[in-house]
Formats: structure tokens, sequence, C-alpha cells
């Protein structure tokens, strides 16, 4: 209860200290009795702002705390409380975007849409101690200045040396004085450093005669010891006005910080000092801003008094200029020194004309200042200027495009014609189109119209050259804009078929040696080129070709070699006197599970089984399945066949030696730009169509609790009678194998899988010789909307069996271990609308009359 009571007043002592006044003269806080972890952060912000005022420094304050009598414990918890706060300050700065000061002046919305919505005060913030860490803080770890003057509270460090050795410290007592043993009083105030040195050595050389004389050998050397503290105050345009005890180092720098700096409505132009009832500097910050001079920034003196009053002038500039911002002026400045203060020009500013917009009277007025005037033209209160571009558009520019070594822009003279324009660029290349270019020329109302030219002409001077102007745009085109990219493709048994690039001349052999030549699979003969465009009179789609070849593709002289077109397609078939080596797998309870060869193309699954060592004794033989590989092909459209065509052709360049030809770079570019375009164009995905096939083909896998490199994706599951084919190998059921097939010889199962419209669906064990509705019953028997009569059972091997009905009776299909009963569910029965009922109706009423009529 008394540490309680102890806390509170510790407490309300705090803060009674940290509430009081800025108004009021400030003393040093009294940490010996702060309890760190009973403040809040207000309150140690409140505390350390209020030591910094004073001119300490954060180890100031940590070193004077010790003083007092505070813990090293409290004083590490003070520290890192301290931190914190401020970088939780500094982050809300970086997240809160700054907000403009509501202005009460020129509020001018320029005729280009262009407003003075974000412009700032120049140098209105620099003073304020909220946007800045340490911003004008005056610093005490620094060398005593030599035009310090002393007064009363300071202390001086007093050091005699030489022949003699003796240590002073005293203080400035409130008379003036320092007192030095056996010397009596000596008066400083008022001196600066120099002369109370002086007067200081004259005083102890009466002692030390050794300090006089023109070879003196004791010395004495004074220096600043604890600074005193001074009362300043502020008034006018400030953001906390008041007295203030602040460091004796101060500057009005350091007092302006201290105060939170100057109010919007505050002038940075003519702050005034007043000591003694006179005035003794005018500070213009403006002066240190621009140009670093702080000669005004006077260090003050006890009961300085610091006047900012409000500004007079302030006018706004926008636009193509550096800083941008709302400047104070005084009377005598022009705009060329607003222009100087807003940094000069940028690099595109049109700077021959400013444009202002001025107060007269009740209205506003425009006007244009040109270069010429900027000297003499002085700004009034609420200008504001604005700054144009240069316009985004030239005099003197024609551009070339298209098949010329160095396209772009180029400067047009007097009679520069299309030719000239040409050689400018380093002339046409090699694919240049020569049978016709445009020019594309702009009207003086923005319109454009094209000129056509033959520019074989033009360059042979068969037609006269043609003379251009302002912004002309000459598109040379190449031949290859004009047609679809050439290739050829090969496909079948080669080492590495797909698409080349076509070119002249190129022969069948060519184009099999870019392919890696031939498969040990593959024949010579009977190669099929399949060309493009068919006899279209006689229906056909494409015009094929069969050619033999020599298998080492030796170059001969002699042959009559097959010479290829764009967008031939060769396919080299497979030799059909050539094998390889098929496999199939058996998988589970059989003697040697694992890949086996198919010995020839009428093997069957009981040749694989005999092969295998049979099965065993655990071996589930009517739950053996069958995986055979098949195809899920969906069919590409136009637009993918031609990417995946271009990307061919284009893998082939990367692959390939990196020194390409002039050629081969200019294609290279050519179907990157293709390959642009076309992934521009939205290609549709289609769902898959075989999901459920594969989820059903995966659950009897994983029933199974197969583990091995079965793909299941490309496979189907079909269903085999092992029991009959053991019985009767080579029957009907007894299935040849393919490449690829997997069988699968589960262990026996002992369970029963109940799913769908069941209360509980759930596995239950397998009992033999029971029905249907037996393990339906173990599951809680049929559930809500359940569909008995479509109920069905899935085996152990895939195949399934379905109830069946006949007039009242249901026959449902028996059931095995491993199977998975499945009750499906009805329907949602939807109301019969009214609209349904009358038509019902009526059909009952007509057929009721029919009958009727029948009778009579």
């Amino acid at each position: 209860m008394v540490q309680k009571i102890r806390s509170y007043f510790y407490i309300i002592g705090l803060l009674s200290l940290l509430v009081s006044q800025p108004a009021l003269s400030q003393t040093i806080p009294d940490f010996s009795t702060i309890k760190v972890d009973e403040l809040s952060d207000d309150q140690i912000q409140s505390l350390m702002q209020r030591a910094s005022s004073m001119g300490y420094s954060q180890q100031d304050i940590f070193s004077l705390a010790q003083q007092q009598g505070l813990s090293l414990t409290e004083i590490s918890k003070l520290g890192q409380r301290v931190s914190k706060i401020e970088s939780s300050r500094a982050s809300i700065a970086q997240s809160t975007p700054i907000k403009r000061p509501v202005r009460n002046y020129a509020d001018t919305v320029f005729m280009n849409n262009q407003t003075s919505s974000s412009t700032v005060i120049f140098g209105l913030s620099i003073f304020q101690n909220g946007s800045a860490k340490r911003g004008f803080e005056p610093s005490l770890n620094i060398p005593t200045p030599q035009s310090y003057i002393l007064g009363a509270g300071d202390e001086l460090f007093i050091d005699i040396y030489g022949t003699s050795e003796q240590y002073y410290q005293a203080e400035i007592n409130a008379d003036g004085n320092i007192l030095l043993e056996n010397f009596g009083p000596i008066f400083l105030s008022g001196l600066d450093i120099n002369a109370a040195q002086n007067k200081i050595k004259n005083k102890l050389s009466k002692v030390y005669t050794e300090m006089g004389g023109d070879s003196p050998s004791t010395f004495v050397s004074v220096n600043l010891g604890k600074i005193r503290s001074i009362n300043i105050t502020v008034v006018g345009e400030v953001a906390i006005p008041g007295t203030y005890t602040l460091s004796a180092f101060s500057t009005v720098f350091n007092a302006l910080y201290t105060v939170g700096g100057v109010t919007e409505n505050g002038t940075l132009r003519n702050i005034k000092v007043i000591r003694s009832g006179k005035l003794i500097t005018q500070l213009d910050v403006y002066d240190f801003l621009m140009s670093g001079d702080n000669k005004r920034n006077v260090r003050l003196q006890n009961d300085d008094v610091i006047m900012v009053e409000p500004y007079t002038n302030r006018v706004e500039i926008n636009g193509a200029v550096k800083r941008p911002a709302i400047f104070e002026l005084k009377e005598n400045e022009s705009l060329s020194d607003l222009i100087r203060y807003a940094g000069g020009f940028t690099e595109n500013a049109f700077s021959d004309q400013i444009n202002v917009v001025r107060n007269v009277g009740k209205e506003k007025v425009v006007a244009d200042v040109f270069k010429n005037q900027f000297d003499i033209f002085t700004p009034k209160p609420g200008d504001v200027y604005q700054v144009k571009r240069v316009l985004d558009r030239f005099t003197n520019r024609v551009q070339i495009k298209g098949a010329v070594f160095r396209p772009g822009q180029y400067s047009i003279s007097e009679e520069l014609t299309v030719k000239q324009l040409i050689e400018k660029a380093d002339g046409l290349k090699g694919d240049a189109n020569l049978s016709r270019a445009l020019i594309i020329r702009t009207n003086p109302d923005l319109s454009t119209e094209n000129i056509s030219i033959n520019l074989k002409d033009l360059m042979e001077g068969v037609s006269s050259d043609i003379q251009l102007q302002r912004e002309d745009v000459v598109q040379i085109f190449s031949i290859y804009d004009l047609k679809e990219e050439s290739y050829v493709e090969v496909s079948g048994e080669v080492n590495s078929g797909g698409i080349f690039r076509f070119s002249d001349r190129m022969t069948i052999e060519d184009v099999l040696v870019m392919a890696g030549g031939f498969k040990s699979s593959a024949s010579a003969s009977k190669i099929e080129i399949t060309r493009r465009f068919g006899d279209a009179k006689a229906g056909n789609v494409s015009e094929v070709f069969v050619v033999d070849v020599d298998r080492d593709l030796s170059l001969n002289a002699e042959d009559n070699t097959f010479e290829l077109q764009p967008f031939d397609h060769v396919i080299v078939r497979k030799n059909p006197d050539f094998f390889v080596q098929k496999f199939v797998a058996i998988e589970g309870e059989v003697a040697y599970p694992g890949n086996y060869a198919i010995k020839n193309q009428t093997e069957r699954i009981s040749s694989l089984l005999e092969r295998a060592g049979g099965v065993n004794q655990y071996a589930y033989i009517e739950g053996a399945t069958l995986l055979r590989k098949t195809e899920f092909h969906s069919e590409i459209s136009n637009i993918e066949q031609k990417v995946q065509a271009l990307e061919a052709l284009l893998n082939r360049y990367a692959e390939a030696d990196p020194s390409l030809s002039e050629s081969e770079l200019a294609q290279v570019a050519r179907l990157n730009q293709q390959l642009n375009e076309l992934d521009k164009q939205s290609l549709d995905i289609e769902g898959d169509p075989f999901y459920a096939k594969k989820e059903r083909l995966r659950e009897i896998v994983q029933r199974n609790a197969l583990f091995g490199d079965v793909q299941l994706g490309n496979s189907d599951a079909i269903g085999i009678n092992l029991k009959k084919i053991l019985e009767e190998p080579n029957s009907k059921y007894d299935l040849i194998l393919e490449e690829g097939d997997v069988l699968v010889l589960p262990k026996q199962q002992e369970t029963v899988r109940l799913r769908g419209r069941v209360l509980y669906p759930t596995t239950v064990v397998y009992e033999p010789n029971r029905s249907l509705k037996h393990f339906i019953n173990m599951a809680g028997g049929f559930g809500n909307r359940a569909q008995r009569k479509n109920t069905y059972v899935i085996y152990a091997n895939g195949s399934v069996a379905k109830t069946k009905k006949f007039l009242f009776f249901k026959t449902y299909p028996q059931v095995s271990p491993g199977a998975e009963i499945i009750v499906p569910t009805k329907p949602p029965k939807l109301p019969v609308a009214i609209s349904e009922v009358v038509g019902i109706t009526s059909g009952l009423a007509t057929l009721a009359l029919l009958i009727s009529q029948i009778n009579f």
C-alpha cells in the first residue's frame, strides 16, 4: 500500500512538472524520483522535449539523470523507451501524407487546368522540430568560442602550467565575479574569453611573477566548463511563443527550432532580435537557405527578445521550375529574384515568357511577362506565376522508318528530298521493297495523306525526286512485310526434327542433314513431301511427292535432287522391318513382378502370368485389372499451330551458333515481332472431358494399394476375368498384350465400401453370402432422396453391375470383396407451376370431351 502511495505521488509530481506552461521560466527536471515503468509514452516524450529545449542532448540527459541519483537500470529502461518512441514517430511520419497548410490568398486556377494545390511555402518547415530528429538543436560539444560573452552561472577552468602548476575551477556568481583562493574576487561578467583570460593573467601575475616579462615561463589557460542558461522570449508568428530557458550557446535558429518554427503567417525575411530595448539585427532566413550566409544568426544573450512579424509579400511560382513553391519577396526584389529562389528553369521550360495571374481590385487579370522584363518586373502580393513547358512538336523534323540502315528522325532543310533522306539514313537494306514506298504527310489541319512512290524508279532517276515537308514520315517496306515467314518442317524418323528456315534452292538432303540425319529405324525410301495448294479443281488440299534418297546423304552432282518450296513438310517413314523392344508390366501378387518384354505380337495375359511365375496364395484373382495406355487428344487452334511453328524456328536459332548472319538476325527480329502479335490474341482453353474417367482410374489403383511407376493420366482400367483366363488360356477372355500394359493383381480384399445416399457412408467388413441390402443396412440404410432402383456395384477389377427391375421386383447385384456400393441421389422435385396445372386440366377436359363424343 505504501509503495502504491509513493508511486502515486511520483506520477502527480511528474505530471505537474510536464503540464507547466511554456511561457514560464523552465527548470531542469528532477530525474531522481522518476519510475520509467510508470510513465506513459506521452509523458516521456514531453520530458525529453523539455530537456531538449534547454539545450541538452539525449546523452546529456542520461548523464544528468545519473548525477541526480537515477539507477543504471532505470536509465537503461529510459533509453529503450525513448528509442521505441522515436522509431514509432518515424514510421508514422513516413506513412502519413504531408498535407498543405490552409491558404488564405491567391486561390488561382490556371487556364491550363494546373492548380497550386500541391505548392508549399518555401523554407517554412526548416525550424519545425517535428519534421526532423535533431534539426537546429544547440551543440554543447564544441570548443569555447572566443567571442562568447561571460555571465553569471558560467563555470571556468583555469589551468596554470609551466614553471608553476595550479588548477582552479570557479563559477561566475550573481555579482559577475569569480573567487580564487588567495586572490580575491575577479569581475568577468560581460567580457569575452580573450578579455577574461587577460584580466585573470594580470591578477595572477602579481603572485606568479614568471608570467610577466618578455620570456615568461609560466602560462595560464582559461576554458569554459559548465555553460550558464539564459532566458529568451520569442513572440509573434511562431508555433509556441513564450519565454524559454536555453543554453548560452544558443542562436536565433536554435530558439526558432525550440518554439516549433515559424507559422504560416510568419515572415522568414525579417526576423528581429531585440536586446535591452534595441534592435541589434534583422535576420533573413533566405540568405542562409540560398547562399549559406549565417552572419546574422547571432548568439543570444539573457533576456533577448525574438520577434517574428507577419509576412508582407508572398507570391507563387509553378510549372517548369526546379523548386515550385510560395516565396516571400522584399520590396526591391524582381521576378528574376523569384526565379533564382525557385532554383531556375528546368531543362524543358519555355523561358521566353511567363504567365502571371494578379489580383486587381475585385477581380483577377492575366498578363504575360517576357524575358527582357524579368529584371524590372516587380511581383505583387498574391501573384501566381506559371512557367510553361516547351511545346511537344518539332519545327524541322522528318522521319524515315522501315528497311533502311539508320531509321529515325532527321532535320529537314529547305530542299531535302526522299533520295537525300535515304542517303542520310545510310541507304536501303537488301530486303527493301522497291516497288512501293509511302510518304505520310501531315496537313495544316493535322489530317494526313498518303503519297505512294515507286522506290526503284525514284532511286534510278526514272521518276522525279519528291521534296519533303515538315513532319513527313517516309515508310520503306521490307519484302518480308508482305508475305508469310517461310519455313519447312521435318518429322518422322530423324534425329532432330522440327521447323527449319527456308532458303532458295534448298534440297531434301539439305534439310535432312539439318535435322540430324536418319534414325536407325528410318527408311531412306518412300520419303513423303507434302506441299500446300494442291489442285483446287480436282478437290485436292495438298500435293504429295514421294522420293528416295541415299542413306548417307552424300552429295552427288549427277543426281537430280528434289528442291523444296516454302512450307513443305518432309515425313521420313519407319522401316517396316525394324522393331524395338516393347514392354509390359505386372504388379502385385505374383512370384516375379516387374517389366517384361513382349515376345511376339500375339502374346496374351496367360503367357505373361506364366513368365511371372504365376499368382501366389495371397492374390485376389477376382480383383485383377489391366491398365492400358490410351490417348487424350484435343485439337489445337490454327493460332496455336502457328505459334508453335514460329517458336520452333526461333528456338532453332537459339540452339545454333550465336554468330548469326545478317539475314538470320533480320529473320529473328521478324519472328519475335510476329510472336508478340500472336501472344496478344486470346487462346481458348477447353476443359478436360476425361476428368471423371481419370478420377475413377485413380480410385481403382489406390484401392488396390499400388505403388509403382504407373502413369494414370494416359491409362484406362479394363476389367478382366482372370479366373477364366487361368482356366481357359488363349480364349476370348485372354486378351492380347499391348505395349505399356500393366497387369495388376491385388491382395485378397476383406472390406466393402459404401458411398452415396446412405445414412453413414463407410467401409464395412465383407461377409460371404450376404445380400446388397445387408451391407446397406450396415451403413444405416438408405438415406433421404436415395434412388434405390439405380443402386450399382463397382467390383474390384473395375467392372460395374446395376440393380435390375422386373415388374414390381428388384434384383440387386451380388457383392464381392473389395467392391464399392454406390447409391445415387434422386433429382430435386420442382413444384408444379399454376400454368402447368391449367395446361393439364385443360388437356384432361379436352380428352373427356373427345371420349364423350365417341360414345355418342
